[in-house]
């Protein structure tokens, strides 16, 4: 998406989709209601691992403790992936980045979908983040012309529902996540799965390799 054209284009003209915030708030407030495994020891990676590796395209999320000061900067603490049925939440910071984790998260052959998800993959894999198997929804987004670009912009575009970030800021590294943050960490994996199927029903949504990620 180019940033000008020239000096007399107006934002009207650059953007196909503007979601304003008074838009969202007249949507009914939502979120994933499905199956969630919280999974916070190494010996539940790998039956877990297992069972996403049967589906072809997963959504893709992670928290991490959040950073008040300058220049501090928190490890991933979370990473949640989303199946059809089921939301997976994978405390890192307990269960450590196991090499099973790495393994899905960088397999060509399986589509992985989110929303940032380039900054994402370069947190956990840095110089060798895969490129192959990404589908990043807030790219997708740039090259079709939308202004905002977040979470609760495009779910409130493509599904039509106001999510809460509420729980964005909140402690991940706690000994018990609380209802509300294991709530809103599904949630946040399970619409960009959502979403992707959207898009790429959309008949006004180009998806292309160019675009993808």
């Amino acid at each position: 998406m180019e940033e000008n054209r020239n000096n007399n284009e107006t934002e009207e003209e650059i953007y196909r989709f503007d979601i304003t915030n008074e838009f969202i708030q007249t949507l009914p407030l939502s979120g994933y209601e499905g199956e969630i495994l919280l999974l916070d020891r190494q010996d539940q990676v790998f039956p877990a691992i297992k069972k996403i590796r049967e589906h072809k395209i997963i959504g893709i999320d992670t928290e991490s403790r959040p950073s008040f000061h300058k220049g501090e900067k928190h490890p991933i603490s979370l990473v949640q992936i989303a199946t059809p049925d089921t939301v997976y939440l994978f405390r890192v910071n307990k269960t450590g980045m196991t090499d099973e984790i790495r393994r899905l998260l960088s397999d060509r052959r399986i589509l992985k979908v989110g929303i940032g998800l380039r900054q994402e993959l370069t947190e956990i894999f840095r110089d060798k983040r895969p490129k192959e198997g990404i589908a990043d929804l807030e790219v997708i987004a740039r090259h079709n012309g939308f202004k905002k670009r977040g979470a609760k912009a495009l779910a409130a575009h493509f599904l039509g529902i106001r999510i809460s970030k509420s729980a964005q800021t909140t402690n991940w590294e706690r000994d018990n996540l609380t209802k509300k943050q294991i709530d809103y960490a599904a949630t946040d994996a399970w619409i960009c799965l959502e979403i992707y199927k959207c898009m790429v029903e959309s008949p006004e949504i180009e998806i292309n390799p160019e675009n993808i990620n």
